[in-house]
């Protein structure tokens, strides 16, 4: 289970109410998704806005939803990935483009509650700018992606995501907007840490990211209790390690 002791309560919050609005039948969402996850794929994005609101020493049910509108938009982005042209029938495509859809469908039930909705602008660029580095990616298909480019295909797939997580979560608990673009900026690092892990061309891009992720706390741990983001940077180095040693990450 994930040792990110600040939110591990939340967390498992958030992974009970996915379960709840996800049931077809007796399927549960690890039923209905049936994808191989590791622990970023299954907790990094909810835990990333609970450690930011943790900070202020209150999660609210707000910040729960909120948590669970961005795993809903990984998630969805995540199986949507998985249509490739190579092996698959149009059967096997159908799966993965209902489920997907159905997750987009559940991100647009969230947001419009009222809390959230005020937000929803920003939902819909997120998507959009996600969407664009999918289609850079695919230009690049059996093709060698210049290293610039793999900088912007991964901010647009992956930091964009966390950082957006971070920005609202920060706004919705509160936290002075003197800080909010530095835990913007933090989320973003995150974000691209965790998407070079994935990507065996990008090592220098993870280093790089995970030292300005770093660089980011020392800059405001003067004026914020920045443990649960610690705890969080310590869940993300646990688990590219172990991702490394399972053939699934490139950590150096």
């Amino acid at each position: 289970m994930i040792e990110v002791y600040s939110v591990e309560s939340e967390l498992k919050t958030v992974e009970t109410e996915m379960n709840k609005e996800m049931q077809f039948n007796s399927s549960t969402l690890d039923d209905l998704l049936n994808l191989p996850m590791n622990n970023l794929d299954r907790y990094m994005s909810p835990a990333l806005v609970l450690s930011v609101s943790c900070m202020t020493g209150k999660i609210s049910k707000t910040i729960l939803s909120l948590a669970t509108v961005f795993q809903y938009v990984f998630l969805a982005h995540h199986i949507h990935k998985l249509i490739t042209d190579e092996d698959m029938s149009e059967h096997s495509r159908q799966f993965p483009v209902l489920t997907g859809d159905f997750m987009f469908g559940q991100t647009l039930k969230k947001v419009c509650q009222e809390d959230i909705f005020p937000y929803a602008g920003q939902f819909v660029k997120l998507i959009k700018t996600i969407n664009e580095g999918i289609l850079m990616r695919w230009r690049y298909k059996n093709k060698r992606i210049p290293f610039q480019e793999y900088n912007m295909i991964l901010g647009n797939e992956r930091a964009s995501l966390t950082a957006l997580a971070v920005k609202l979560s920060a706004k919705l608990s509160g936290i002075p907007q003197t800080y909010i673009d530095k835990l913007e900026n933090f989320g973003y690092c995150i974000g691209m840490a965790w998407a070079a892990s994935e990507e065996p061309a990008c090592a220098s891009i993870l280093q790089e990211n995970l030292s300005r992720a770093e660089e980011n706390l020392a800059q405001i741990r003067d004026y914020l209790p920045i443990k649960p983001l610690q705890e969080l940077m310590e869940f993300l180095y646990a688990e590219i390690e172990r991702n490394k040693k399972a053939g699934t990450g490139v950590l150096q």
